[in-house]
């Protein structure tokens, strides 16, 4: 006879079997888990007696997900290169290092919450389950503390003309940026501009976070109209101005021999851009002149040129106030 041995992830038993064992499948509800003692890993022989970890060999990428540490987490978690391939052990790489690692610094919780963001706003936005949606709600949450503290440190380094930490950059815009088009599943307004203006208030800084170039530009596309639809308009013509303009600083901070994938940044960049000049036009959020035209009459707006998950979101009937403003004036 094995030795038998139980495997408990939290307060659950993943398996009991003797050792050695054929193999075993298990499914996991990793919506159920919601704090750190969720993902607390745990192997006991048949008494319940705990078994050191020396005596064990745990192989796999589920083991690697559920015990990523802050040494591990960016090859395995966030460069695309190396990551995990399964969404799923991406969300669970993801949130159970954010739980379990509440210490680590900025950077590592920032991409944690914003790698979650993508994993639901890759999915449907009229799919999510009632649990995922209660995984949102408590995203946005974390993402309001998070992406302030980022903003603070970005503050607190640029008052004292220091060099700024890239990496702050980047996550706080990155995060900003996904919580907010999160924010506009439950169609709020006040707490998308909450996050948008947090992204685009750091664009002059793109020399420190070259990647964050797109989300600094659909941000300010997003702000604008939202800003228009809540009668803000000063505050829409402003940003997206704003958002226009940030095509220069945008392209000259980059090295357009890096990769063809810069190139191709910078054409969404100026879809974007595009996009943000049509807007003012369009809603008369900018007076032109007339004579001679600068645009066309065929030219409308086209949030799909904008490439975020705005298009998609609209589609699936979440901001119907917001749709009807961009179709009142001629958009898609």
């Amino acid at each position: 006879m094995g030795r038998t041995v139980s495997l408990r992830l939290g307060e659950g038993e993943l398996l009991r079997a003797e050792v050695p064992e054929a193999a075993v499948q298990v499914t996991i509800d990793i919506l159920a888990f919601r704090t750190a003692s969720h993902y607390a890993l745990r192997l006991q022989d048949g008494t319940g007696a705990e078994i050191p970890w020396t005596e064990c060999d745990l192989r796999g990428e589920f083991f690697e997900a559920l015990l990523i540490s802050p040494q591990t987490f960016c090859e395995k978690a966030q460069l695309n290169h190396s990551r995990f391939q399964s969404r799923h052990l991406l969300e669970l790489a993801a949130h159970g290092f954010y739980l379990r690692h509440p210490e680590a610094e900025f950077p590592l919780r920032g991409a944690a919450l914003t790698i979650l963001g993508h994993r639901y706003l890759e999915k449907p936005p009229d799919s999510l389950t009632p649990a995922e949606s209660a995984r949102v709600a408590w995203l946005l949450d974390e993402a309001e503390r998070v992406t302030r503290e980022g903003a603070a440190l970005i503050h607190e380094i640029e008052s004292k003309g220091a060099k700024i930490d890239w990496r702050h950059v980047r996550w706080t815009v990155s995060l900003a940026t996904v919580a907010a088009h999160l924010a506009l599943y439950e169609e709020d307004y006040e707490q998308a501009l909450s996050f948008l203006e947090l992204a685009t208030r750091h664009t002059h800084l793109v020399n420190y976070s070259k990647v964050s170039a797109l989300n600094f530009v659909i941000c300010a596309f997003a702000e604008g109209v939202i800003a228009h639809l809540l009668g803000r308009t000063d505050r829409a013509r402003s940003v997206l101005i704003h958002g226009i303009e940030s095509v220069k600083p945008i392209v000259q901070a980059q090295n357009l021999l890096e990769n063809v994938w810069v190139l191709g940044d910078l054409q969404n960049v100026l879809r974007a851009a595009r996009q943000c000049y049509i807007v003012l036009v369009r809603m008369g959020i900018l007076e032109v002149r007339v004579s001679p035209p600068v645009i066309e009459d065929a030219i409308q707006i086209d949030v799909n040129e904008v490439q975020s998950p705005l298009a998609r979101i609209i589609r699936a009937e979440r901001v119907p106030e917001l749709a009807a403003l961009i179709a009142a004036h001629g958009g898609r």
